[in-house]
């Protein structure tokens, strides 16, 4: 079964701008109005870009701009056709990145500067947290699709690399702390990633954000624990809308179910921006 997403009262356009004289690409979607148009700025996670598993990123774009939202999605550094290595990533990079995007949005008049929200996508979760709080009064509202909260996630990754590798997870950070780097899905995962993964405080830097979130998960979801939305859920309270989706896979692989949440995230930001 296939469920398309056509191109409709819209236009798509590859972009491209600059953090820390690296190259980063995306592609820009706009609404066929005149603007300025509202706005959702996503983020990918890790090992993903700017297409997202089966084409989440796309499918979810195509369907904001035909309801009148624009939206960027891109490639952070050392992912996709974005400049850098992967192995060189880390949190604070990620972070710098997402505040070049933001940054490059806000600042085209086609876009309305005051009507811009987030969408984080596991990893991109924390990022998104960590951007929020340092831009706070810049953001209408911010989704979480199965997004990761704080730490715990590592320890839960680290586990399931060990399970599948055959290694020990001591052993696989002796060997993190020997090499630089271990091997993940195919990925050199670089020390500096993790050392600044543990360095960061999203949750305390994301109380300087008073808005609104809603936060999307799958319950059965194998890489990024659902109990990572409860931590979601306590900090914001009432300000979130917290979905509980009867699901196994991470990326919601599901393509009824893909279409439940980006519906469900469309309905809750077309509230917001208007």
């Amino acid at each position: 079964m296939t469920i398309s997403y056509p191109i409709l009262n819209s236009t798509e356009q590859a972009v491209s701008f600059t953090c820390q004289n690296q190259t980063l690409w995306g592609m820009l979607h706009l609404p066929d109005s005149p603007g300025p148009n509202p706005a959702i700025l996503m983020l990918h996670g890790f090992t993903g870009d700017k297409t997202g598993s089966h084409r989440l990123f796309v499918h979810a774009a195509r369907a904001f701009a035909a309801r009148g939202i624009a939206s960027l999605r891109f490639d952070m550094r050392g992912s996709g056709d974005s400049e850098g290595e992967f192995q060189d990533i880390t949190v604070a990079g990620e972070i710098d990145d997402a505040q070049a995007a933001l940054d490059w949005l806000t600042a085209r008049r086609d876009i309305d500067s005051a009507r811009v929200g987030m969408l984080g996508l596991s990893l991109g979760g924390i990022i998104e947290s960590l951007l929020a709080g340092r831009n706070p009064s810049r953001l209408r509202g911010l989704a979480y699709w199965a997004a990761a909260a704080n730490s715990d996630v590592f320890m839960h990754m680290a586990q399931r690399t060990s399970e599948r590798s055959g290694q020990s997870t001591s052993s696989l950070m002796d060997s993190l702390m020997s090499n630089g780097y271990i091997m993940l899905w195919g990925y050199p995962v670089g020390l500096p990633l993790i050392q600044t993964f543990f360095q960061q405080e999203p949750l305390e830097e994301l109380k300087n954000y008073t808005g609104k979130a809603i936060v999307i998960h799958s319950t059965g979801d194998p890489t990024v624990p659902v109990s990572q939305a409860d931590v979601y859920a306590e900090h914001f309270g009432a300000r979130a809308s917290i979905h509980k989706i009867d699901d196994n896979t991470h990326t919601f692989e599901n393509p009824l179910v893909e279409r439940q949440i980006i519906e469900l995230t469309l309905e809750w930001f077309t509230k917001i921006h208007h």
